[in-house]
């Protein structure tokens, strides 16, 4: 009964519009209160979510990005990776996919690259004749590269929520993913602009090359410097994310000399404002799962899934399909933190590593941001741009479709994810 009343009052809650997060702790809270549970039990469980030193990776990441965008970097980076890849068929559109492969060893946040330099991406093509909405489907598309590629926002909650997984080997992990990702896009883009006639960059010469690529190599070294400390054992995943922070304030305050104490203020500013939306999550879910352990419902559903298959594909295609079809309608930071922990005792006993769940699951968020209804990177750069949303969605649907090719060779092929942590870990 208790467990009844609490589906319902979430589902109302959400129905009406209340944030997700409020809904989760409201209906959390009707649950204990009709089930005449203890409160000090989610107090117990908030202080859990928060007591973990792995969280202070979350905001030393934000931090990065915040202070890459306040300096010119975001410039350089363009510049450099138009220098490789604006002269190849598809022009600017390689270049904000390349450029957002190279922000996403940096911010590890979707958001932050579609509203940061994914902006000025999708400026230059719009200004260079590529069509609106196509420039703002490549720009959100290419911003889902971000989680995947090392470091990586999502990575670090599900590690958080997972505690079987490495955030070490899932960061490793994502690499080869993320460039393919990366490959996709850039073949679509290729024949899309050949059929359309899109305009393609001056071969740079030289000493123009030169130029870019000394310009741009520096910030291009953030995500090594990150990879190497880390899987060399020679830091933590929290440490490491304070040295990138060091290392961003070191191009910032020293090399390019265009960052000042008040712009770093401004940027703790807008960290502390965005930090405090995943801390209410990780609280709320906590809360959440604390009552789907007392309703056993993990039990419950892994004897109902393995009563009618213990297929490791079919089963494997059910969790794609379901998240997926949450990646469609609500946060990738909020699946995680929910179904994540649910999913992996479901799948764990199939003998797949929880490292490599781990970044399938990431991955399926991933896509739900380019996804109608929610796609919340859409969304985002629909506001910033003024390019109508349903334009957006229909001219991104091909990215879709080669991220989901990719998500089945993941699934299929489990190696293609884990050989390389398997390699440097070894």
């Amino acid at each position: 009964m208790a467990f009844t009343i609490f589906v319902v009052a979430f589902v109302v809650l959400f129905a009406v519009g209340m944030p997700i997060s409020f809904a989760m702790a409201l209906s959390s809270v009707v649950y204990a209160l009709v089930g005449h549970v203890d409160m000090a039990f989610f107090s117990l469980e908030a202080f859990k979510a928060l007591n973990s030193f792995t969280l202070t990776a979350i905001p030393m990441f934000m931090l990065t990005a915040e202070v890459m965008n306040y300096t010119t970097v975001a410039d350089k980076m363009f510049n450099f990776a138009n220098s490789l890849t604006g002269w190849i068929p598809g022009g600017l559109g390689h270049t904000n996919v390349v450029t957002s492969v190279i922000f996403a060893g940096m911010s590890g946040s979707a958001a932050a690259d579609t509203g940061g330099i994914g902006f000025l991406s999708f400026k230059a093509m719009k200004d260079r004749g590529f069509d609106p909405a196509f420039s703002a489907s490549v720009t959100a598309a290419s911003a889902c590269i971000g989680p995947i590629i090392p470091p990586s926002i999502p990575v670090v909650i599900y590690a958080m929520t997972v505690t079987e997984a490495s955030v070490g080997k899932m960061f490793v992990a994502g690499v080869v993913p993320g460039i393919f990702m990366a490959v996709a896009m850039m073949l679509y883009i290729a024949y899309i602009s050949k059929r359309r006639g899109y305009p393609v960059e001056k071969k740079p010469t030289r000493h123009e090359l030169g130029v870019a690529v000394r310009q741009g190599i520096l910030p291009v070294l953030t995500p090594v410097v990150l990879l190497v400390t880390i899987s060399s054992g020679v830091v933590t995943i929290s440490e490491g994310a304070v040295i990138t922070v060091l290392y961003s304030c070191l191009l910032g305050f020293v090399i390019y000399r265009n960052m000042g104490l008040k712009k770093l203020l401004a940027c703790c500013r807008n960290v502390c404002l965005t930090i405090g939306t995943i801390l209410l999550f990780l609280i709320v879910s906590k809360m959440f799962q604390f009552v789907i352990a007392k309703e056993n419902l993990v039990n419950t559903i892994s004897q109902a899934v393995y009563g009618l298959t213990t297929s490791k594909f079919a089963i494997m295609l059910m969790v794609n399909v379901f998240f997926l079809v949450m990646g469609c309608l609500s946060d990738p930071l909020v699946n995680i933190m929910l179904f994540a922990p649910l999913a992996w005792k479901l799948v764990g006993p199939l003998g797949i590593d929880a490292s490599v769940f781990g970044m399938i699951v990431v991955f399926n968020c991933m896509v739900g941001l380019i996804t109608p209804p929610v796609g919340s990177n859409c969304y985002l750069i629909s506001g910033i741009t003024g390019v109508p949303l349903a334009r957006i969605f229909k001219e991104g649907m091909p990215f879709v479709v080669g991220f989901l090719i990719i998500l089945v060779l993941m699934s299929v092929f489990p190696q293609v994810v884990g050989f390389l942590p398997g390699l440097i870990f070894k």
